[in-house]
């Protein structure tokens, strides 16, 4: 048996292949990242910027998050939100945003590992056998063994 990873049934081995397959979140669009940005600029203490300043750094922060899931981006925005006193750099934002990332990977990689692991190790469950059953199964051996041969 596998020591510590648990040999899961039939339904849990489903429910975990399906999850492992699930398709990754969609990246977040332009003006997703722009709100986010946008919005955590409100919250934070920065310097004031120009209109041509504060788009050549929304560019730099769409460069830098373009290929990110939006939960992920979502996830980081609250994160950020909360702990942030000044304007993170898009490095900073790219960061937080990877872990939840990272997180749903692991998760992934587990249930794929469980299914694989109950295909491999998983049997079906024996039926026991009935008391009286077994009594007459050692009352017929107990015949058979002291039968003369």
């Amino acid at each position: 048996m596998s020591g510590d990873n648990p040999v899961v049934g039939p339904n849990a081995a489903r429910q975990l292949s399906d999850f492992a397959a699930s398709p990754e979140p969609e990246t977040a669009t332009r003006n997703q990242v722009e709100v986010m940005i946008g919005k955590l600029a409100m919250v934070t203490a920065q310097a004031k910027v120009s209109e041509d300043e504060a788009s050549a750094r929304i560019e730099l922060y769409w460069l830098a998050l373009n290929d990110i899931p939006i939960d992920d981006l979502r996830a980081a925005f609250v994160d950020l939100v909360r702990t942030s006193k000044f304007l993170p750099t898009p490095a900073e934002v790219r960061t937080a945003a990877l872990i939840p990332g990272a997180r749903r990977r692991y998760a992934k990689s587990r249930a794929r590992h469980l299914a694989w692991l109950h295909e491999r190790e998983w049997r079906a469950p024996v039926e026991a056998i009935k008391p009286e059953e077994l009594e007459a199964l050692k009352a017929e051996a107990g015949k058979a063994l002291s039968a003369p041969a």
